[in-house]
């Protein structure tokens, strides 16, 4: 069977329906990724297998296999004490770069990291536009990664360059997304770090797709982790990517943390207050900067200190580095207070000249 027959059988098979077995998945994902297949043929598979809707072992089939494809960053000894942090993106939130400064406090306190991201797709300001601003290179020789890492407790794999497999699908899932239609390549660059951390906190735009990640990153031995969603009350948001201190948050276990079903954590669960959204809204890189300056010196609006506190805390609890949610919210309320964040911060910068 040739590449456009395999394609077309495939999405007839979901627009009945059907969930995709094993190998005829495996199959369609290595055709996706090839330049020779017509791009209306990928189209179509994936609006069909969006409309179907995604199985958990689906979505893990596309994780092990773009797992597979990605470039090794060759970080295998540092993998299984290392946590990444990051979200789907999609949530049309604006808010400041939440996961990313929660990245730069919890490597200040010695627990690794290996942030996996990209630029802005939805937003004025990605992950990469951050990190590159404090002194972090996207492109990096690979013994500098290393060493980044050895000495920072911190590195960034910016995903375009890890990922050549999505050179020939990024064009198909912009054109779908210009027409509303969101498929699994919407939410599958968080779940495909190719240094492969063992710990994990990924947040997710849409809360249906809380334990079908869950269970598909558990079956690709992450460790340790949670996959949440931030609940908002607010007209033209209905969630967030994150954990937040703004309202409920929906969470599911992988791994070590594995759970039945998803649970809701309140804010009440790191012993603070209630927020108002409001107070995490970002914007363009320059303004991100001021309230990263915030945060460090001590005036940022409190709910965005509290989400911040909640999300290392949570971090620290998942890689291991505190016992409880509670010695967490200390351990980065003092990171923040002591000036560490800050040093950090210092350090990266001199690192990179």
């Amino acid at each position: 069977m040739n590449d456009k027959d395999q394609l077309s059988v495939s999405t007839e098979n979901l627009k009945t329906g059907h969930d995709l077995p094993e190998d005829e998945l495996s199959s369609c994902i290595k055709e996706l990724t090839r330049e020779s297949v017509s791009p209306q043929h990928k189209q179509d598979f994936l609006k069909a297998l969006a409309q179907k809707g995604e199985t958990y072992e689906e979505f893990s089939i596309f994780i092990r296999e773009f797992r597979k494809m990605s470039v090794d960053p060759q970080l295998h000894e540092f993998a299984p004490y290392s946590i990444d942090l990051c979200g789907t993106g999609g949530d049309k939130a604006q808010t400041f770069n939440i996961s990313s400064f929660v990245s730069f406090v919890v490597a200040s306190a010695g627990v690794p990291v290996i942030k996996h991201g990209n630029r802005s797709i939805s937003s004025k300001c990605g992950s990469a536009d951050l990190i590159e601003a404090i002194g972090i290179p996207l492109n990096p020789p690979i013994d500098k990664i290393r060493e980044c890492l050895k000495s920072l407790n911190f590195t960034f794999l910016f995903a375009p360059h890890f990922h050549p497999a999505f050179k020939h699908i990024a064009p198909i899932r912009k054109t779908l997304a210009e027409t509303g239609i969101i498929t699994i390549f919407n939410l599958l660059g968080p779940t495909i770090n190719p240094a492969r951390p063992a710990n994990q906190l990924l947040g997710v735009f849409d809360p249906i797709y809380l334990s079908k990640i869950g269970k598909a990153l558990t079956s690709n031995e992450v460790k340790s982790g949670l996959v949440v969603h931030g609940e908002v009350r607010h007209s033209q948001v209905m969630g967030m990517d994150e954990l937040t201190s703004c309202g409920a948050n929906q969470v599911f276990g992988i791994g070590e943390l594995a759970m039945e079903k998803t649970e809701q954590w309140q804010p009440e669960k790191w012993k603070v207050k209630t927020g108002n959204y409001a107070d995490l809204r970002g914007g363009d890189l320059a303004e991100n900067l001021k309230i990263m300056k915030s945060l460090l010196d001590g005036s940022a609006p409190y709910t965005l200190r509290t989400t911040v506190l909640v999300n290392a805390a949570t971090a620290f609890w998942i890689q291991g580095r505190c016992s409880s949610l509670g010695e967490g919210m200390e351990l980065a309320e003092s990171l923040l207070v002591n000036g560490t964040v800050k040093l950090w911060l210092e350090e990266v910068s001199n690192f990179f000249r």
